[in-house]
């Protein structure tokens, strides 16, 4: 019997994403998608390229699409979506959700976001998604919020870093990303004419808001290794982390640097032989010893990661890349979604990226 799934802000380019992986998953039917925009309209009204795929799927009102379906997938903006999680959840639903709203604890949350959080009475309930290290934790549970994007790029680079003891006191991140991160409605610094042809950076020194989620992640891998707990007392390490737009429509790369101190002969054979044990069961991670670029993922789920020695400065420097679309927002959300239900991982997912 399949699942019945329902996609809130299914007019965005995470819902689009998600509607494009349910089309070849096999436990998954798609009963219900949510727009104000195109309430009561096909899905070919907003997205011409799955015209004739979801035949009589009309959007509907958030309401309907809670009440039609068994599991909601809430790609919707920060803010707005914890009453719609509250509303699911009390309805009886399972929710994955590819905000922020509950990446973190509510104390975290008001800090970063401006705000206090809407409904900090389910945050107790919730686990944060990032797959290859919070997989147990997310077995049968209601509430998954999905990692942003450019964190989860970072936490793949340093993860194994981090398992290990190898990361130094100063853990510096800079992230390359392309212009659908930033979603679907239009603002004049994504006009094609303001970006084509440059690169700048945006909300660094400590201002962009994956920054927690990364320290978040990496303080628990250090304070309690591979098995984490969502909810758990740990100490943060602090990360400089400096994002910078391109003109690509998606990808993410991370170039992470530090410098541990350590007795470990450290040179990148033994850094590669560390990243493959950290991630030898984890379908969707690919450790290789090429410098990866973004658009080997462009359209797929998986992350490429490697690392390397410079024996000159004493720095590690690991990199990974992802498509922001996939492993960065649906793709994750999937995963979630068929680790929540015991299912297999890589079911609905895309497996190799678009080249050219």
């Amino acid at each position: 019997m399949k699942t019945r799934v329902g996609i809130l802000g299914a007019s965005g380019y995470g819902g689009a994403e998600l509607l494009r992986r349910f089309l070849h998953h096999p436990n998954v039917e798609v009963s219900a998608i949510g727009s104000r925009q195109y309430e009561g309209k096909g899905i070919a009204a907003c997205w011409p390229q799955l015209a004739g795929l979801y035949k009589n799927l009309l959007f509907q009102t958030n309401d309907d699409v809670i009440k039609n379906c068994d599991v909601v997938f809430c790609a919707t903006p920060h803010g707005e979506t914890a009453p719609l999680v509250k509303k699911a959840i009390d309805a009886g639903r399972k929710v994955i959700d590819l905000s922020a709203d509950f990446r973190l604890p509510p104390e975290l949350y008001e800090t970063w976001y401006g705000h206090p959080h809407p409904h900090p009475e389910l945050y107790d309930l919730a686990r944060f998604g990032l797959v290859e290290l919070h997989r147990d934790e997310l077995k049968d549970s209601r509430l998954i919020g999905n990692p942003g994007c450019n964190s989860s790029t970072a936490i793949l680079a340093l993860a194994p870093l981090a398992a290990n003891n190898l990361l130094g006191q100063d853990i510096i991140v800079n992230i390359v990303t392309g212009a659908s991160g930033a979603g679907r409605s239009p603002s004049q610094g994504f006009h094609y004419t303001e970006l084509n042809e440059g690169a700048r950076p945006y909300n660094v020194a400590g201002k962009h808001r994956h920054t927690v989620e990364v320290e978040m992640t990496l303080g628990r891998i250090m304070s309690m290794g591979r098995r984490l707990q969502t909810h758990a007392d740990f100490d943060m390490p602090v990360v400089t982390f400096n994002p910078h737009l391109v003109p690509m429509s998606r990808g993410i790369i991370a170039t992470c640097y530090t410098r541990p101190e350590t007795s470990v002969a450290l040179t990148d054979k033994v850094l590669l032989e560390l990243y493959t044990t950290f991630y030898k069961n984890d379908p969707m991670i690919v450790v290789q010893e090429d410098l990866p670029q973004s658009k080997s993922v462009w359209g797929s789920d998986r992350a490429i990661v490697t690392a390397r020695y410079d024996s000159r400065t004493g720095h590690i420097i690991a990199f990974a890349t992802i498509d922001n679309m996939g492993k960065g927002a649906a793709g994750q959300a999937v995963q979630n979604f068929n680790v929540m239900h015991g299912l297999e991982e890589t079911l609905g997912l895309m497996l190799g990226g678009i080249w050219p």
